[in-house]
């Protein structure tokens, strides 16, 4: 690069951290803004708002009724095989899709939907294979979705399907970003607010933020708003001419419960669908996150067109809890009780709120919203789903390489190879507090604590856990052979090699 550019990136989710570690590996000196204070020397405050509670690793298998949703989610699921290590995982295994007996006694065939759903995987998963060789993360393309007839232990089940979709721990994905950031040398600022950005005369912008009550001015070559639903007003201050779709923002609520009995499930259970179904996601044989799309689904209303803020009852919901709160979680818990027995005892732990983006109110079709490009060396990455974290981090990172190049700071056929280097996969050789169980739990346990969320996840599954075999029976197959069994386990590098 023949002069290298200042970025700043606003957000310590899980897209900001990606797009600062992403910019940084490209060469580019990175600045992330986080609102949140540090709450430890030893960590940062990344995924301490709405992705502390995300758990899947989606492959569109969920989404039946839209193939176009399916396809959106089985690409970023290929992405974030190639870029995340098997650490995010912590022993869990592929996620078991299924169809409810009681939906199909009442007229909606939902066997026959997700069967077709799974051809539509089936056949997106060949053409990307073809397109390119290193996609095929999950083997043979006629081998990446089954039917199985039941999942032991879980009641009112017609049929269940497994995929290349697979639960992963939040806290453990925060402790491989925290790790990717240090090595990145990426600049972290805590505790440091954003208030204002505008464009300066010569095409660079000003970036104004607030920390520790003392005002500071950045000057940055180029930047990227990665702050949640806080992006899009910021984005509209920045450029009024830009043009959003009709986005809804549905408030939800998400539950981590204990497992006082135990589990024998080291995957999520994802029941389909709406009133019939839920979500059983273990993270530990002691914890589990748990979803029932009736009692979660709270509030569901349009973002503002004009300024791109979200609805004002939304703040104070999301900072001081919503009033329904604990009868929709005792409700969730309960229906959830018909369905997995494990839950009989359970307390909850902890009860969150989320905003959910999406281009249509039904709660069935999430579509990749994409990358906004708001001008030039301006983008904005707003995440509908989790799993399009690290596809959409690429494609930003294209935008930004062509920026450079058109000012002249990158010559054009630089791009491509400063683009692999910016997008390749996490952990070239395995760091040595990942092959130390204590380190491990250690630097997971200060992520828990940081994000507010039970400490239980940070342990995730144990070696040899009892339901690691069974779990493991019919999995689509995976290059490079079953993965460690959690964060301690021994490993060897990236799972897929520097696909």
């Amino acid at each position: 690069m023949k002069r290298r550019e200042v970025h700043v990136v606003i957000g310590g989710g899980v897209a900001g951290c990606i797009s600062a570690i992403m910019r940084s590996r490209a060469g580019y000196e990175v600045i992330l803004c986080e609102q949140q204070e540090a709450r430890s020397t030893l960590t940062h405050p990344i995924c301490t708002e709405t992705s502390n509670i995300v758990s899947e690793n989606h492959s569109g298998a969920e989404y039946p009724f839209d193939p176009r949703s399916a396809r959106d989610c089985l690409d970023g699921r290929i992405v974030n095989e190639r870029f995340f290590p098997e650490f995010i995982y912590g022993g869990k295994t592929y996620s078991r899709i299924i169809a409810s007996q009681s939906m199909m006694d009442d007229g909606h065939d939902i066997v026959a939907q997700c069967r077709s759903n799974m051809k539509v995987l089936e056949s997106h998963y060949a053409q990307r294979c073809a397109e390119d060789e290193a996609n095929a993360v999950f083997g043979d393309p006629a081998a990446i979705c089954r039917e199985i007839p039941t999942v032991e232990g879980v009641n009112d089940v017609a049929s269940a399907f497994l995929t290349p979709q697979r639960g992963m721990n939040p806290v453990l994905v925060a402790t491989v970003l925290e790790w990717e950031l240090r090595q990145a040398s990426v600049d972290f600022r805590a505790g440091t607010r954003v208030t204002s950005v505008t464009t300066r005369s010569d095409g660079r912008y000003e970036v104004t933020a607030d920390s520790a009550g003392s005002r500071q001015v950045i000057v940055a070559d180029q930047i990227s708003l990665c702050c949640g639903t806080a992006a899009f007003a910021v984005a509209k201050r920045l450029n009024p001419a830009v043009a959003f779709p009709r986005l809804f923002m549905a408030l939800r609520e998400i539950l981590y419960v204990d497992l006082p009995e135990g589990t024998d499930k080291n995957f999520t259970c994802l029941k389909l669908e709406d009133a019939y179904g839920g979500m059983l996601s273990p993270l530990s044989p002691a914890v589990a996150m748990i979803y029932h799309p009736p009692a979660a689904h709270v509030m569901n209303e349009v973002m503002h067109p004009e300024t791109g803020a979200p609805p004002s009852a939304y703040r104070e919901y999301l900072s001081s809890g919503h009033p329904e709160a604990p009868a929709r979680a005792a409700r969730t818990l309960e229906r959830l009780r018909e369905f997995y027995p494990e839950l009989a005892r359970s307390q909850i732990l902890g009860t969150y709120l989320k905003i959910a983006i999406n281009t249509v109110s039904d709660s069935r079709v999430r579509r990749n919203i994409g990358v906004f490009d708001l001008g030039p060396g301006a983008s904005m990455t707003v995440l509908p789903k989790w799993t399009m974290c690290a596809v959409n981090a690429r494609t930003e990172l294209g935008l930004a390489l062509r920026r450079s190049a058109d000012r002249g700071h990158l010559s054009p056929g630089e791009v491509p190879e400063v683009l692999a280097q910016g997008s390749r996969p996490c952990w070239d050789e395995t760091p040595s507090w990942a092959r130390d169980p204590a380190t491990a739990l250690a630097r997971s346990t200060e992520h828990a604590r940081a994000m507010k969320v039970p400490e239980l996840l940070a342990h995730g599954f144990p070696p040899g856990f009892a339901g690691s075999a069974a779990a493991r029976v019919g999995d689509p197959a995976r290059v490079g052979g079953p993965g460690p069994a959690w964060p301690g386990a021994a490993e060897s590098g990236h799972d897929h090699g520097d696909a």
